[in-house]
């Protein structure tokens, strides 16, 4: 009889590996990308607060005599 044992295909582990490699650089770059535009957000809105409480309100500098 004949023996029908597959063999073995060594570039499929190559395979597996380089797109294990670029997914995890793809999701490296969104996480970074992500965690930076949040960080980018929250200074924005510390800097809106901050120049919102130096400006007085348009009432209240008319109600000054």
């Amino acid at each position: 009889m004949e023996n029908k044992r597959r063999r073995k295909d060594p570039t499929r582990g190559v395979a597996i590996f380089f797109v294990a490699v670029v997914l995890l650089v793809l999701a490296a770059v969104l996480y970074k990308g992500i965690t930076g535009r949040r960080e980018y957000e929250a200074e924005q809105a510390a800097s809106d607060a901050s120049a919102a409480a130096a400006q007085p309100s348009v009432g209240a500098s008319a109600a000054k005599p």
